[in-house]
């Protein structure tokens, strides 16, 4: 095991392109967490200037709720790890590092559960970030906090650890299909924000919440803040079942996928 990390890290170690955009990942969401809650109460103080029924400031970093809408904030990012995902796999097939590999002796096998580990890393990377902000956010925006008030809906990180893993597991499977990253890139786009949309239009609801992509992102609806209850608006807050086992059954199929191209190629 220790093996397979050691030669993983050396390619993500020396690989630039890699480090400057997770950096940039990093350093976007971390702004974009911090920053929304200041972003949507001026929006709302401006608002409040024509509206005749006075909108209250909120805040989005008050424990147990900062779970909640930190995560559905942070899955909007999660294409930038699925890009990285992309491009790294690709750099295997254009400097023949898969080849490599196998003839040195890795098997087709350990280099697959590499690239897990490669996804499970980002992941994780994404996660704590989360963890670090909300800790500092949320002792900062709550009054008489208590232990079961920071962990009561943290479960919510759970299931977006799941949402990015699924998602970078179907950016994976789709690389080694198409093995260039231009192309991988070009069919991941248009499949995200084009086919799953026409689907989703042609399809009736009852079908349509079956799709992939569909699925991963309804695993955290939208937070049902106190700005959305002003307006009548209610959505889900809690992890539907059914969206969790369907979210690990489709990841299943996509690392099966992954693995049996990786088995069956001649590279």
């Amino acid at each position: 095991m220790k093996h397979l990390l050691r030669i993983e890290f050396r390619k993500v170690f020396k690989n630039n392109i890699f480090w400057l955009t997770l950096g940039l990942y990093v350093f976007g969401m971390i702004i974009i967490l911090i920053g929304t809650e200041s972003f949507i109460n001026k929006v709302v103080s401006n608002a409040n200037r024509n509206s005749p029924i006075p909108i209250p400031d909120f805040s989005l970093y008050a424990f147990p709720y900062i779970w909640h809408n930190l995560t559905y904030l942070a899955g909007f990012f999660k294409i930038i790890l699925a890009f990285i995902v992309i491009l790294f796999i690709s750099n295997e097939f254009n400097y023949n590092t898969i080849r490599q590999n196998i003839i040195t002796g890795l098997s087709r096998e350990n280099f697959f559960i590499t690239k897990v580990f490669f996804l499970i890393f980002l992941t994780f990377v994404s996660c704590m970030i989360i963890i670090a902000v909300a800790i500092i956010l949320g002792f900062t925006h709550t009054d008489d906090i208590s232990i079961s008030m920071i962990i009561i809906k943290s479960h919510f990180l759970a299931a977006y650890f799941l949402e990015v893993f699924a998602f970078l597991s179907f950016s994976m499977a789709l690389s080694f299909i198409f093995k260039r990253a231009g192309v991988t890139i070009i069919v991941f786009s248009i499949y995200l924000f084009i086919v799953e949309n026409i689907l989703s239009f042609k399809l009736n609801e009852d079908y349509s919440k079956y799709l992939p992509l569909k699925t991963f992102g309804r695993l955290i609806d939208i937070p049902n803040t106190s700005l959305m209850k002003l307006f009548g608006v209610n959505f889900r807050e809690y992890i539907d079942p059914f969206d969790t086992v369907l979210t690990l059954i489709y990841t299943i199929i996509l690392l099966t996928i992954s693995y049996l191209i990786i088995k069956k190629s001649n590279w």
